[in-house]
């Protein structure tokens, strides 16, 4: 009888406020799962700071409650993006790892990128990196460091400002600043180097990849210490940093004139003689 009378008085709701209200509660409930998710990626977030946190530092850093933190952070581990360690801390944990390797074999793969770095290592003796831009960042996605004792200390995944940096100009040269007068030498050259921009101490020259539909790929770049980027360096390291791209390009199925006309330049500059 109940059960008789519930339904009868549903059935007399106007439709509209019955699917109205349900609407309302399902628009709720993916308002909460999105606030939760923010939630998580914030917690995520921290560890930028510090490889190892206790609850404490992450209630810190975000702004919630204990008790929020330690159900999220359950939910994360459970699913492998965060470990707890035997002191009660917290760790990034073996899925985020994972999924970092995903994001590298979408840029582009291991095998093509880490060769064309060792080759840059081995011809200059400094650091090289393949970067990504990511909005008004740059993502540094592979790197191969320096055998020298002395060198800079970007890591693969390390983000750095897009605007600043050799890499970074040759991104924004290659995307948005295409009508400045710097944006339009370095689009001749195919070539950036800065000293002081991202460390007072560091510095750095770059250069474009592309792939098929003339697209951007990243740049590559190499880094070291200030003190040894003399402008006899700089050129030493020109030459083959654009034959680098070059291939790349290449192997990439991207248009190739414009690296081989800025690689014209640079041997025609490098059999000029010095008076």
């Amino acid at each position: 009888m109940q059960n008789a009378i519930i339904r009868k008085t549903v059935a007399s709701m106007p439709i509209a406020i019955f699917c109205g209200e349900n609407a309302m509660t399902s628009e709720g409930k993916e308002d909460k799962s999105v606030a939760t998710l923010e939630r998580a990626l914030t917690i995520l977030a921290t560890f930028e700071a510090s490889p190892a946190q206790s609850l404490a530092e992450i209630s810190r850093r975000t702004g919630m409650y204990k008790s929020t933190l330690l159900r999220l952070l359950g939910t994360l581990e459970k699913f492998g993006y965060v470990g707890q360690q035997g002191d009660g801390s917290y760790h990034v944990g073996a899925a985020a790892l994972h999924l970092g390797s995903l994001y590298q074999k979408w840029v582009q793969p291991a095998e093509l990128i880490n060769p064309a770095l060792r080759g840059l290592v081995q011809a200059t003796g400094e650091s090289a990196s393949f970067n990504v831009p990511m909005g008004d960042l740059r993502i540094c996605v592979y790197r191969v460091d320096s055998p020298q004792k002395i060198r800079d200390h970007v890591r693969i995944g390390d983000l750095l400002p897009l605007a600043r940096g050799a890499a970074g100009r040759v991104m924004v040269a290659f995307s948005r600043a295409a009508g400045t007068p710097e944006g339009e030498e370095l689009r001749r050259t195919c070539f950036c180097v800065t000293r002081g921009e991202i460390e007072a101490d560091t510095a750095g020259v770059a250069a474009p990849v592309f792939s098929m539909g003339d697209k951007l790929e990243g740049a590559l770049a190499i880094t070291g210490p200030a003190f040894r980027y003399s402008e006899e360096k700089v050129q030493a390291m020109r030459i083959p940093l654009l034959r680098t791209a070059l291939s790349l390009t290449r192997d990439l199925g991207g248009p190739t004139a414009g690296l081989e006309a800025a690689l014209f330049l640079a041997e025609q500059a490098a059999d000029t003689p010095v008076y």
